[in-house]
């Protein structure tokens, strides 16, 4: 191909249930051409590479279209995906994980959104997935940029209304990753969209909304980035979080108030969801932060815990910790049904 509209980057890595209504979801979309897929193989140890194989040999009008790179040794998700951007030659550039999936206009339709209004950025509503059913997100586009980008830093103080820090529901011209140099840090798999999209909202000049949803955002895969509390994964959050901080106040004063919140928020979490080691690593970070002003950020069943994590009683608030995430595993479980 010559002329490529839109590299669509495609991770891969532990997803052989799900890697074929990926597949397909974008093989069978109304716009292929012009459209080039990279999927990163970031050292797969089950049968997904083997399945795409397959699937490719199926849309042998595509082939030529398709790309598949194959890291060394695994490298996780934020280098499968800069692995992939460096070797895109599209105009635009969207990311899907290979357990989710696109409705099958997604392409064309955010494509000529696109072009009819010159975007840097065009974002789309999306669908929470379960086996069963889907949920409808509004992802609404405001007017102001501060706005935009303090909903997704603070989405509590917009009522969780935000297009969110996600990279697969904004179809994004590569220009703007080349001419900012913005790129995801090798070690941040778990908030590295985060870090991405703000910056690319930041610099981008023309950003469109679409009403509609396109994305399925799978919700059942429970080994994916998205469902790993682990300490390693909690860590990442504040990485992520600290690096948009310093990029945003080299900047601007104006997003201040909205990163210590999100900074209160992300310690109290790591401290709800990493191991009794790091505990008092997590409880000494970040000490100008102030509980009793940002205290209405905890649900109150939170609140009790966390005092006695604050205090250093270390042995209460493990104790209710455990109870509480209990309870939370039982009602998810029932709701998800």
């Amino acid at each position: 191909m010559k002329n490529i509209a839109i590299s669509v980057i495609v991770p891969v890595y532990g997803v052989e249930r799900y890697i074929e209504r990926c597949v397909r979801s974008l093989f069978s979309q109304t716009m292929t051409e012009g459209v080039e897929f990279i999927f990163v193989n970031d050292c797969t140890k089950d049968r997904s590479i083997d399945l795409l194989t397959a699937l490719i040999s199926e849309y042998p009008q595509l082939s030529s279209q398709v790309k598949i790179i194959h890291h060394l040794r695994n490298r996780g998700l934020a280098v499968a995906r800069q692995t992939g951007f460096d070797a895109a030659r599209g105009e635009y550039i969207l990311h899907l994980d290979s357990d989710d999936y696109f409705e099958h206009d997604m392409l064309e339709v955010m494509y000529e959104a696109a072009l009819v209004n010159n975007s840097d950025v065009v974002v789309s509503d999306f669908f929470w997935s379960w086996e069963k059913k889907d949920k409808y997100q509004v992802c609404p586009l405001y007017d102001r940029k501060v706005a935009i980008i303090n909903s997704i830093i603070a989405p509590w103080r917009y009522e969780n209304k935000t297009i969110g820090p996600y990279v697969w529901n904004k179809l994004t011209k590569r220009s703007i990753y080349k001419k900012h140099n913005i790129t995801s840090i090798e070690g941040i798999n778990y908030g590295e969209d985060f870090i991405v999209t703000i910056q690319i909202l930041y610099h981008a000049a023309v950003i469109t909304k679409l009403n509609r949803a396109f994305m399925h955002y799978n919700q059942q895969n429970l080994g994916s980035y998205s469902h790993n509390k682990s300490a390693s994964n909690t860590h990442q959050r504040l990485m992520a979080t600290d690096t948009i901080a310093n990029f945003l106040s080299q900047k601007t004063s104006v997003y201040k108030e909205e990163l210590d919140e999100r900074i209160f928020r992300e310690k109290l979490i790591a401290i709800a969801n990493c191991g009794t080691d790091n505990l008092h690593e997590y409880i000494s970070m970040y000490p100008w932060l102030d509980y009793e002003k940002h205290k209405y950020l905890v649900p109150s069943y939170w609140r009790l815990p966390y005092k006695f994590a604050l205090q250093g009683k270390i042995g209460m608030f493990i104790f209710l910790r455990n109870l509480i995430l209990h309870i939370r595993k039982i009602y998810r479980f029932m709701y998800e049904q």
